[in-house]
């Protein structure tokens, strides 16, 4: 059949014009097309970010008095409109899964163990060890979503990143309100302490006046002597432990007030030597100075106090008629004091639980008698100079501990200076 319409071009700028306008057709398809494609993007860039900044807004608004695997799994299905999400944390060994479909516990363990990280958009399957720095700290899955979601790998690399944060945050509040607990219950259990202390003292005296009186009255029996001495030595033990427990309590409150002077060595290891009588027996005591510095930026009452437990400590645990040694030395920086016994030795898992309150190593309960407070009040005392305690034991049964306090720092005032202490 003959054409019903032709088109005939005999002139060569007929040629051209047709030429120009066919390009300029094609480039103008082209041009829309593209436009298309990135408004396309544009669209899914926006709902991506909108939904990050969702994931991320209640993260931060997740309920901190609830678990957070399950908050945060329905969190991710509801704004990413999964099919489902398994979320595993490693602290806690715990999964937690969200959404309509299945997903298996051990697929998601071996994400955590292989430490994984795929992204297979087309399958909809997104798999991602959840990193905190270059810590594992446990598994994100989510598998498919609806025909209204959308996730690409940026979206599930970010949701990872989120999720690990959302996790160690977790943690963290988890970590605080336990340490708030236990901070409410020691001081609970001080003042308690305190308190029966305070409640023991007055007893104590009267039947320690009363021991006292028994034991000068003329023509008492041998068994008599006897049990009125039990009494006694008994009595001025339980007194010497309701004074640790007031000390205690007096050094575990937030603010306590430390009395530093510049105390001359020679007279203060003079006064100690005297003060350490009634626990050591004379010639037990051997004190030595290696120090270029004359004296001491301290609480003289302190600091002595805190000698004296390990003084006492030494004695308790020393070799019968063995020599105790308190040595004092100097550094650049520290004024060391060292108490030193033979018959000793304190095994390496205990150095740094000794200084626990009523810790007691499991030598240390049948070595001697205790109650495992002396070397917690050491350990305040120094902590509110600003120092460092510890203990160092030979095999050989020899046994050191140390208190280190700062030297006075130059223009530092030579005077005395209260101040108070805000240690933990």
């Amino acid at each position: 059949m003959p054409p019903i319409l032709s088109f005939l071009e005999r002139e060569p700028q007929d040629w051209a014009a047709t030429a120009v306008f066919a390009l300029i057709a094609l480039f103008l398809s082209r041009f829309a097309d593209a436009l298309h494609r990135q408004s396309t993007d544009i669209r899914q860039e926006r709902v991506r970010l909108e939904r990050l900044y969702l994931t991320s807004r209640d993260i931060l608004l997740i309920d901190r008095g609830a678990e957070i695997g399950p908050q945060l799994t329905r969190l991710i299905e509801s704004i990413f409109k999964a099919e489902a999400v398994a979320l595993w944390d490693a602290r806690e060994a715990k999964m937690d899964k969200a959404g309509s479909g299945l997903i298996a516990e051990d697929e998601v363990q071996a994400i955590y163990f292989g430490e994984l990280s795929e992204n297979d958009v087309m399958a909809c399957r997104f798999k991602h060890v959840l990193r905190l720095g270059t810590r594992p700290v446990g598994a994100l899955y989510i598998a498919g979503y609806a025909s209204d979601g959308f996730l690409d790998s940026r979206s599930a690399d970010a949701i990872a990143s989120l999720a690990a944060i959302a996790l160690e945050r977790s943690h963290s509040f988890l970590a605080e309100a336990n340490a708030e607990i236990a901070r409410r219950s020691g001081q609970l259990r001080s003042a308690m302490l305190d308190g029966l202390a305070h409640a023991f003292k007055t007893p104590l005296a009267t039947i320690q006046t009363a021991s006292e009186g028994l034991l000068e009255i003329p023509h008492l029996s041998a068994t008599e002597m006897e049990l009125a001495s039990l009494i006694e030595g008994e009595t001025v033990r339980l007194a010497s432990l309701t004074n640790k427990v007031l000390e205690t309590a007096e050094l575990e409150e937030a603010n306590f007030r430390l009395d530093r002077e510049k105390i001359a060595l020679d007279e203060f290891i003079e006064g100690c030597s005297i003060a350490f009588a009634s626990i050591v027996n004379e010639g037990w005591l051997v004190t030595l100075q290696k120090s270029k510095i004359d004296y001491v930026w301290a609480d003289r009452r302190l600091l002595q106090m805190a000698l004296l437990q390990i003084v006492d400590n030494a004695v308790k645990y020393a070799r019968p008629e063995a020599a105790i040694t308190l040595l004092v030395e100097s550094t650049d920086s520290e004024i060391v004091f060292s108490v030193q016994n033979e018959g000793s030795y304190v095994e390496p898992k205990d150095r740094l639980r000794i200084f626990d309150r009523f810790y007691r190593s499991s030598e240390a309960q049948y070595k001697a008698a205790g109650t495992g407070i002396g070397l917690t009040v050491t350990r305040r005392i120094v902590d509110a100079h600003e120092g460092r305690v510890w203990v160092d034991s030979t095999s050989d049964e020899r046994t050191t501990f140390f208190i280190a306090l700062p030297q006075i720092q130059k223009g530092q005032s030579h005077g005395r200076n209260t101040e108070q202490s805000s240690y933990r």
